[in-house]
């Protein structure tokens, strides 16, 4: 047996959202070589959530936590597979424990709902703190996320080779973070890389430029420069299959929405260039993170 050489630390709550997360976890963790953590934390609101009859049990303990997360990882991937995961569990609140445990490892990954809140909503709130607060790249997984390369709704995904990843970049820090977590992931998938860029004219324009003829090819052609110098200063020719820039006149999010069909991954950095200095989470990755049809990775 190949000994692990890192840890994806999931987050399990018997949720339909996270049996998905676990089984992705399972199939990304064989092309990383990595170790699986199934972790689950209760606290004040024990498995369930207020409004459904259920409320803080002073004798819920750690041995009936870890119980009822050794059904969830035997419903979701399978007897076989289970006793390859490793059980933690925590009595705290959920999106503090999940942040601090993930310290230190490759990825974490939850799903996009828990069994609480509101139904309807794209995002629970687990998910919201940890999208806010991350500090490793985060995997955000639906249970409706079935497709090419994704996992299945029973049994535990098998890692494909192919596929393809839409990364969203803009020209900032966290967009080339973003971009090399991308173009390693690839690597692992043998995937295809779309590398996407949305552009637009700026809607003001400050004196003394107000009301002089803006030229849109030149805009075009300067984004489509920049576009091409990331790639490569990405290492994108080493790649070893195919990185196509695309650009999108438009917004960033919209341009990212819009490739995004079909692909097995959509990959986005915690900020860009535009917002408030000191947010812990971009306009784009919020809208893109709530809204994408697929599995998606947000990277620090």
């Amino acid at each position: 047996m190949t000994e692990a050489t890192g840890k994806i630390l999931v987050g399990v709550d018997g949720s339909a959202n996270s049996a998905a997360a676990l089984r992705w976890a399972v199939a990304e963790a064989e092309l990383r070589r990595a170790q699986v953590v199934a972790f689950f934390a209760w606290g004040y609101v024990p498995p369930g959530h207020a409004g459904d009859g259920r409320t803080f049990d002073a004798e819920y303990t750690a041995a009936a936590a870890d119980a009822a997360l050794a059904d969830a990882v035997d419903d979701a991937v399978g007897a076989e597979v289970a006793g390859g995961i490793e059980r933690r569990v925590v009595c705290d609140l959920a999106p503090k424990a999940l942040l601090s445990a993930a310290a230190g490892a490759d990825l974490l990954t939850i799903g996009a709902r828990g069994v609480g809140g509101f139904r309807g909503l794209m995002l629970g709130s687990v998910s919201q703190a940890c999208l806010h607060h991350t500090t490793v790249p985060l995997a955000i997984i639906r249970a409706a996320d079935v497709g090419p390369g994704g996992p299945p709704e029973t049994g535990p995904a098998l890692p494909a080779a192919g596929g393809r990843i839409v990364v969203g970049v803009d020209f900032s820090e966290s967009a080339r973070r973003a971009l090399r977590w991308t173009l390693a992931e690839a690597r692992r998938r043998e995937a295809r890389v779309d590398v996407v860029h949305g552009w637009q004219i700026p809607f003001a324009i400050p004196s003394p430029l107000a009301g002089l003829p803006l030229d849109d090819d030149y805009l075009e052609k300067h984004a489509r420069a920049e576009l091409d110098q990331m790639i490569e200063g990405a290492d994108g020719r080493d790649h070893g299959a195919p990185v196509e820039g695309i650009l999108v006149r438009g917004g960033a999010a919209r341009a990212v929405l819009d490739t995004a069909p079909g692909a097995d991954l959509v990959v986005l950095g915690t900020r860009g260039l535009g917002g408030f200095r000191g947010l812990l989470l971009g306009s784009v990755t919020h809208q893109v993170a709530h809204h994408v049809g697929c599995p998606v990775v947000v990277v620090p």
